[in-house]
């Protein structure tokens, strides 16, 4: 029988929701301030170079991003690498190191970089794996003749199989980099090892909650827009000439849109906490069920 206990560490997301609720508003509110600064970043300083681009092509390569926004579009970058790692690296430490009472468990510091430096080396083994996986694919595919599609559906299926073998396996390092303090990538790999298909139930089980939070939010959404008249005005507001709409409803159908994207960042914060929570859970099980034994 192994430590991990799925459905335990599928439903430690769940029980910070509960247990903290407070906390999921603060990080809600964190991103959404945060969100509404890079956009605010981008447009305000662009205003007539965002006019003339509407008329003039949808490129988006990186040159043209710059010459649109110029160095702006490198802050916000900036800014949403904070982002995907603050948010993983506070719920890890809510998880793992609970008597840490920085506000909300954010930081950007030691941990934080540890992400960063993890994101990276991830993905480069992702670019090396798939890398020699489609030289091997092309090489079979080369010998295979008359029977070509098989191979080519057997290789699919085998890429898909090698990407969540590796997402798997890869699935600790996170929670490992933040309570050890240091990367250990060969560490948290190996404490994986006879726990591959709890983890994939564990992160099934994720998806299968937060599968469940997704349908109530669009409930939410769609009984909320219709209690406040949202269509209609939405649609208002989408017509060329906006002159025929009040002052009233132009407020209305403008807190409308700010609730609908609350609702969306407070989706992307549970995505995270669902997500993260669960393998720091698991981190806990494994290292809990060895230190008893």
């Amino acid at each position: 029988m192994g430590a991990l206990k799925p459905l335990d560490a599928a439903f430690e997301g769940f029980r910070i929701v509960r247990d903290k609720p407070l906390l999921i508003l603060s990080w809600t509110g964190i991103y959404f301030l945060s969100l509404i600064a890079m956009v605010l970043i981008l447009l305000l300083p662009n205003l007539g170079t965002l006019q003339a681009a509407t008329h003039g092509g949808g490129e988006r390569d990186i040159d043209q991003l710059l010459a649109r926004f110029g160095p702006w579009i490198l802050v916000v970058l900036a800014m949403a690498l904070v982002l995907v790692t603050v948010l993983p690296g506070a719920v890890f430490r809510a998880v793992l190191r609970p008597q840490d009472r920085s506000f909300a468990y954010i930081k950007f510091g030691a941990d934080e970089l540890r992400m960063l430096g993890l994101y990276l080396i991830i993905v480069l083994i992702f670019s090396v794996a798939s890398g020699l996986y489609s030289v091997l694919t092309l090489f079979a595919l080369s010998l295979s003749g008359p029977v070509e599609w098989l191979v080519g559906g057997v290789a699919t299926l085998g890429g898909l199989a090698l990407v969540g073998w590796l997402f798997v396996r890869l699935t600790l390092a996170g929670p490992v980099a933040v309570a050890d303090e240091r990367l250990d990538i060969r560490g948290a790999w190996m404490l994986t090892r006879g726990e591959f298909w709890r983890l994939v139930a564990t992160l099934l089980l994720s998806i299968l909650f937060y599968g469940g939070v997704l349908l109530l939010a669009l409930v939410f959404s769609l009984v909320s827009t219709r209690l406040l008249g949202g269509f209609s005005l939405l649609g208002e507001l989408s017509q060329p000439s906006a002159a025929h709409i009040t002052q009233g409803e132009a407020v209305a159908g403008i807190g409308l849109i700010v609730l609908q994207q609350a609702i969306i960042t407070l989706l992307i914060v549970l995505w995270v906490v669902v997500f993260c929570a669960a393998p720091a859970r698991v981190l806990q099980q494994i290292r809990g069920a060895a230190q008893s034994s």
